[in-house]
């Protein structure tokens, strides 16, 4: 009777741990839901940014995203429409059998449409502005891509350090 009652137990707290197990499942699957609407408005946010005639594209765009990786990186030229947004990733180990169409390319086909790519040779860098927070996420989520043979690391732009 004593080995019954034991094992009685054990089944108490296993059904227990499953109910805890269940609960944190669903709560996960609460938060997966919760980023994908919040993924979708951002979305759905930038492609309607600029488009109010009432306001200016520059303050809309800073109203929403400045600062969305850690760099103010608007212009502050009210007449230049065409500015570097909010999804700016740094692009290591640029050597020089890498242009910037095949970067682009490479980019475009493995995270999303980018807008822009500035290459700074002499710092074996480059800066990618992606069209959008989805494109941006993966390519800083996956880290790397490899464009010509080549793995170079993708990052999200990093706020220099004030100069004293």
């Amino acid at each position: 009777m004593n080995v019954n009652e034991k094992s009685c137990r054990n089944c108490v707290v296993l059904k227990a741990q499953l109910e805890q197990q269940e609960a944190i499942v669903a709560k996960y699957l609460k938060i997966v839901q919760s980023q994908s609407e919040l993924i979708q408005d951002l979305q759905n946010k930038s492609s309607t940014v600029g488009t109010s005639p009432k306001s200016s594209p520059r303050r809309q765009y800073s109203t929403n995203y400045t600062n969305y990786n850690g760099w103010d990186t608007t212009s502050n030229d009210p007449n230049n429409k065409k500015t570097r947004g909010g999804y700016r990733a740094f692009i290591g180990s640029i050597t020089s059998e890498i242009d910037k169409d095949s970067l682009k390319r490479c980019l475009e086909d493995s995270f999303g449409k980018v807008d822009s790519i500035d290459i700074i040779s002499s710092k074996a860098c480059a800066f990618a502005d992606f069209a959008s927070p989805t494109a941006y996420h993966n390519a800083v989520s996956e880290g790397a891509v490899l464009v010509n043979g080549i793995a170079l690391s993708v990052e999200r732009v990093r706020r220099p350090k004030p100069r004293k």
